[in-house]
């Protein structure tokens, strides 16, 4: 199962607001695949002039390079990213902060079935 979670500029710190983390840390069950930008990260999200639609389709592109991934752990995420998301076919599963603050941590609770 491949496993996606949104992260900081260290790569590895989980980030609460899933649109505006830095990267996306993929596994590959418990073994760190490799970490892909979030193109939305670098002052991408001024979309308030855009239609829900157009904001959607926005997010889409940027989290394309997820499409072979099943599932994202996030802490919080906004409705026009979660779109995005599942249009791809990512299941959106929530996580506490409580489940870890690194992506190891976070990625091992949730194989553990603690999650």
């Amino acid at each position: 199962m491949k496993i996606v979670l949104a992260v900081d500029e260290d790569k590895k710190t989980i980030v609460k607001k899933t649109g505006q983390s830095a990267y996306f840390a993929i596994y590959d069950d418990d073994k760190f695949v490799e970490v892909v930008p979030n193109k939305h990260h670098d002052g991408g999200h001024n979309h308030s002039h855009l239609e829900h639609e157009e904001h959607t389709n926005s997010h889409r592109k940027d989290v394309e390079a997820l499409k072979d991934c099943d599932i994202i752990l996030v802490q919080a995420v906004g409705e026009n990213m979660k779109e995005a998301l599942e249009s791809i076919g990512l299941k959106v599963k929530k996580i506490r902060q409580k489940h870890g603050t690194t992506a190891d941590e976070v990625v091992r609770n949730f194989l553990d079935g603690n999650i």
